[in-house]
């Protein structure tokens, strides 16, 4: 991933956006083809490792363990940028976001770990909801089946890379500026990358 010096992400910036934008994209080359699942992952920043499962049938696990080159790519927060937001003249259309890029090594887990996966998963997301869902409401043969059809994997990050662009390469005036023009918006995900910039400017 192309990063200019005025985005580039830390770690723990790295981190923190992950845990808010946890559904990637998982890139394989293997075999001179290049193969890609969405999947939802557990991040792990204590052990520097994702979790994820996908389905057996699907032909991404012969990949996995083997291949040439592996990545998942996460998008966070995004929005168009308008030039007539700009306080300055002569400005141009662009696009504010933040995205991470991880290379990794891939194991495959057994069922147990399959189903901590599945579990762990199923923990964070429902943790929104009054009465969550937990999978004890599932019946044994429901349960197997559904571990039969897929399987978790642990990926091992090897190499992490952020961008947050943010106008950061703008003066304060015309940050300011852009803020307020995402702030005109009806998209939430404008309304967002307005909040991020701000946490910017008034860390």
């Amino acid at each position: 991933m192309y990063i200019q010096r005025h985005f580039k992400m830390l770690e723990k910036e790295c981190f923190k956006m992950l845990k808010k934008h946890s559904f990637g994209q998982l890139i394989t080359s293997f075999n001179d083809q290049i193969t890609q699942t969405y999947v939802p992952f557990i991040i792990d920043q204590n052990n520097a490792c994702l979790y994820g499962h996908i389905a057996k049938q699907n032909r991404q696990i012969e990949c996995l363990q083997n291949s040439d080159d592996l990545t998942v790519t996460f998008l966070g927060s995004d929005a168009y940028i308008s030039p007539n937001w700009y306080g300055s003249p002569d400005q141009v259309p662009t696009w504010n976001y933040q995205a991470v890029e991880i290379k990794g090594k891939a194991t495959l887990l057994d069922n147990d770990g399959t189903l901590k996966v599945i579990v762990g998963l199923s923990q964070i997301h429902e943790s929104q909801f009054e009465v969550p869902w937990t999978i004890d409401k599932m019946s044994n043969k429901k349960l197997n089946a559904m571990l039969r059809a897929i399987v978790g994997f642990r990926i091992d990050i090897i190499e992490m890379n952020g961008q947050s662009k943010l106008s950061q390469n703008k003066n304060i005036e015309d940050r300011q500026s852009v803020i307020k023009g995402l702030g005109t918006t009806k998209e939430q995900a404008s309304h967002r990358i307005a909040e991020l910039m701000n946490e910017e400017i008034e860390p």
